[in-house]
């Protein structure tokens, strides 16, 4: 009669670990990140009743629960719509990596990030969000030729990402310019007193853009095409004057060329290939040359046909000197740094990180896990070939809540609620079985 003391104090004091379980569960259910535990609880041991270990009929008697353990639910939580553009979940399996102030490690789920005030993008801790730099910022100026594609490093060798609050792209020259489009042959006539009949005149197409000189000025190119008169059956041919002008409209340099179409209106020739900007050479170009062995040769660039018409497009390279205007993420967790002039520019790439194991790693506190001999250690995804790629897509301006199902936890609760007053009641109930016991001497 005595173990039914001791089973009922057992069953009080795992089922009041359930409890704290459980409304730890119910307090974390509006935590960015947060993941549920259960408890789970085993018998202390078995005493055995029979006499014989080959008895037919089993007649252990279980002495008591104890907590065996918690285990740690992984599942994604639901996504919510922020403002922030630092606010970010993981659409998939992995982990954001943060640092602390003492170098320590932790992983995490809970995406709300920020700048501090030296830059560098932190939780709401004062963790620092660890991933992989372009490095291509020096003195908060944009490297020449920044690297585009970021790869990640190594895992544990990833480092803090910092965002300047000012940040500047230097101009960039232009060097090339291709024209686009179709030259109208339609042949156009006007009547002229001294014969006294109507006369082909000549067609004028003239294209324009502005382009960067090597000091970063903004310069205008105008090319003027002008059709060679009288047509002929067998193409059309077009003089061309390429006039550089600065921003006050005075010109910089002139030079003039000739450019040739057979029959089909495909490009055959042309003489005027680049013209000086203030000191730096600009490479115009008009399309490949027909070629009847290469696809499309001759139709790439210009085109000189008749009743045909296309939208004109000039594509050229170069910018002028940008200022940052913000900052954006893209889905695979490269940091884009976009400017006033138009262009764009990646500085980091946020790590998400993975274990061989994820219920083995060591809870910290609530959103926070350290990685453990059982989790294994922090990891990148790799391809066929070695490269290390990323497990999953990140969304900016969403964070991921806790996974805690409020009805689950609430029954759970009332559940683990009757299994205490059960296991208190066994220890009354025991205490007037004793007590009649102890009546039947008197």
């Amino acid at each position: 009669m005595n173990s039914s003391f001791y089973n009922g104090v057992s069953g009080i004091q795992s089922h009041q670990f359930g409890i704290d379980v459980w409304s730890n569960n119910i307090t974390g259910v509006n935590t960015a990140g947060f993941k549920a535990s259960t408890p789970e609880f085993s018998n202390i041991f078995n005493q055995q009743k029979a006499n014989s270990y080959f008895d037919s009929v089993a007649s252990d008697v279980g002495l008591g629960s104890t907590v065996q353990t918690t285990t740690t639910n992984f599942a994604k939580g639901t996504t919510i719509a922020t403002e922030s553009e630092f606010d970010l979940a993981i659409n998939g399996d992995g982990w954001f990596g943060v640092t602390d102030k003492n170098g320590d490690k932790f992983y995490t789920r809970a995406g709300a990030f920020q700048k501090d005030r030296d830059g560098f993008l932190v939780d709401n801790e004062g963790n620092y969000v660890t991933g992989t730099s372009a490095n291509n910022i020096t003195e908060n100026i944009v490297k020449e030729n920044p690297l585009q594609n970021i790869v990640y490093g190594i895992a544990n060798e990833q480092t803090k990402i910092k965002i300047p609050d000012n940040l500047i792209i230097p101009s960039k020259p232009t060097t090339n310019v291709k024209f686009e489009g179709s030259l109208n042959t339609d042949i156009v006539t006007k009547f002229s007193a001294l014969s006294g009949e109507h006369e082909e005149v000549p067609n004028v197409e003239v294209y324009r853009t502005n382009i960067i000189d090597a000091n970063g000025d903004e310069n205008s190119l105008e090319i003027t095409l002008t059709k060679i008169v009288p047509s002929t059956t067998n193409g059309t041919q077009w003089t061309t004057k390429a006039v550089v002008k600065d921003s006050d409209r005075n010109p910089l340099s002139t030079k003039d060329g000739q450019i040739s179409f057979n029959e089909r209106g495909a490009i055959l020739s042309n003489t005027l290939t680049e013209i000086d900007n203030n000191g730096s050479p600009v490479v115009l170009d008009f399309g490949t040359f027909y070629d009847p062995n290469s696809a499309n040769s001759g139709f790439d660039g210009l085109v000189s046909l008749s009743g045909f018409k296309s939208d004109r497009n000039t594509t050229k390279d170069g910018h002028k000197e940008g200022n940052l205007k913000d900052y954006g993420i893209s889905d695979d967790g490269v940091i884009v740094a976009s400017f006033d002039n138009g262009q764009t520019v990646a500085v980091s790439k946020i790590a998400i990180y993975n274990f061989q194991n994820d219920a083995g790693l060591e809870q910290a506190n609530p959103v926070y896990f350290k990685e453990t001999a059982n989790s294994g250690n922090a990891m990148f995804y790799r391809d066929k070939n070695g490269n290390p790629i990323q497990s999953a897509g990140i969304s900016n301006k969403k964070l991921e809540m806790s996974n805690v199902d409020l009805s689950t936890a609430l029954t759970e609760l009332l559940v683990i609620q009757k299994a205490f007053d059960a296991s208190a009641k066994s220890i009354t109930t025991s205490d007037q079985m004793i007590q009649n016991a102890i009546n039947m001497k008197k």
